[in-house]
C-alpha cells in the first residue's frame, strides 16, 4: 500500500482528486482497502510525499517523442516472420520485463506472468504441438460429418477455405519449417489465472502490444501468434510441458527475435471506419 508523509504535504489535495477509488483521507494521511494500487498518488504528488508499493520514487524525464516520430515509428512496426540465426541477449528480455511495470492493466489489477522460452529444443516442441493441434482442430471441423452442417448453422466460418489452407499448411509441415513460430530465437508467453469475468485477456495484449513497440525501439521485430494461445488453450499437456501454473491460461503470445529483413516503405493502409456519435 502507498505511504503517506503528511510531514512534508501541502494538501494541494491533487492526490484525493485524482484517486479512481477515493482511497485517500489526506487529513489522517491514510489510504484505504479501496485502493487499486494505480500509482496515480505517487505520479501526481508534486511534494514527493507518497511513496509507491515498491521501490523509491523515481522523477519522470520529458519524454522526447514527437507525435510525428511515433507516427514513423509504428508506420514501420510490421510482423516479423523471418528471424537471424541470432539470440536475444538476457539483458534485453530482462530489460522488456522490466519495462512491463509501466503497462497499463484493463482490469485495475496486474494478474499477468510471463514465461519466456529462449532454449531451442522448447521452442521446437512449442511449434511442433501448435501444429498438431492446428491441423486436428481443422480436421475436426472440416470432416466430411460436421461440414455440412456447420456450412448452414455457420456460413462465415468459410469452411472450404479452412480446408484449403489445412491442406496447404500438412504439405509445408516439415521438422524444420517452423510454420507456428518461424524459427524465432525467443516466445513470450502471457499467461493468468483463468476467470469468467475477468480481463486478463484484454491485459495481456495491452502489455504484448507495448513489449512490441518497445522491442521494436531497440531493433527487434515480433509477431502475435493466435495459434500458440489456441493451442494452449486446448491442450493441457503443452500448458503442463511449458510450466504454466495450473490454473492459468495463455493469453497471448509473441515471437521476438533479430529481423533478418528490413522494410523501406509504408504499407498503404485503408484507415478504420469511424463513427461519431
Amino acid at each position: 500500500m502507498p505511504i503517506i508523509e503528511l510531514e512534508n504535504c501541502i494538501k494541494c489535495m491533487k492526490c484525493v482528486n485524482d484517486c479512481p477509488s477515493d482511497a485517500i483521507d489526506i487529513e489522517a494521511g491514510s489510504i484505504n482497502d479501496t485502493c487499486i494500487h494505480c500509482g496515480h498518488c505517487v505520479a501526481i504528488c508534486p511534494e514527493s510525499t507518497i511513496y509507491p508499493d515498491s521501490q523509491d520514487i523515481i522523477k519522470l524525464k520529458p519524454s522526447q517523442v514527437s507525435p510525428g516520430s511515433f507516427q514513423d515509428l509504428s508506420a514501420g512496426i510490421r510482423t516479423c516472420r523471418s528471424y537471424l540465426g541470432k539470440e536475444v541477449d538476457k539483458d534485453t528480455l530482462e530489460l522488456l520485463v522490466d519495462n512491463m511495470k509501466h503497462y497499463p492493466s484493463a482490469s485495475n489489477a496486474r494478474p499477468l506472468k510471463i514465461t519466456i522460452l529462449t532454449k531451442r529444443e522448447a521452442i521446437a516442441s512449442i511449434n511442433q504441438q501448435t501444429a498438431e493441434t492446428l491441423i486436428k482442430s481443422i480436421g475436426q471441423i472440416t470432416s466430411p460429418v460436421l461440414m455440412p452442417i456447420l456450412q448452414v448453422l455457420a456460413p462465415k466460418l468459410e469452411l472450404r477455405r479452412l480446408k484449403a489452407y489445412k491442406k496447404q499448411f500438412v504439405a509445408r509441415q516439415t521438422p524444420e519449417s517452423s510454420q507456428v513460430c518461424h524459427h524465432a530465437p525467443a516466445v513470450l508467453l502471457f499467461h493468468a489465472p483463468a476467470t469468467k469475468y475477468g480481463m486478463a485477456s484484454a491485459d495481456a495484449y495491452i502489455w504484448a502490444s507495448y513489449t512490441s513497440i518497445f522491442a521494436s525501439t531497440l531493433g527487434l521485430g515480433t509477431c502475435f501468434n493466435g495459434f500458440i494461445t489456441t493451442a494452449m488453450k486446448r491442450n493441457k499437456s503443452m500448458r503442463l510441458e511449458f510450466g504454466i501454473p495450473a490454473g492459468h491460461q495463455v493469453y497471448a503470445a509473441l515471437l521476438l527475435g533479430h529481423p533478418k529483413v528490413k522494410y523501406k516503405n509504408e504499407a498503404g493502409r485503408e484507415k478504420p471506419e469511424v463513427k461519431y456519435i
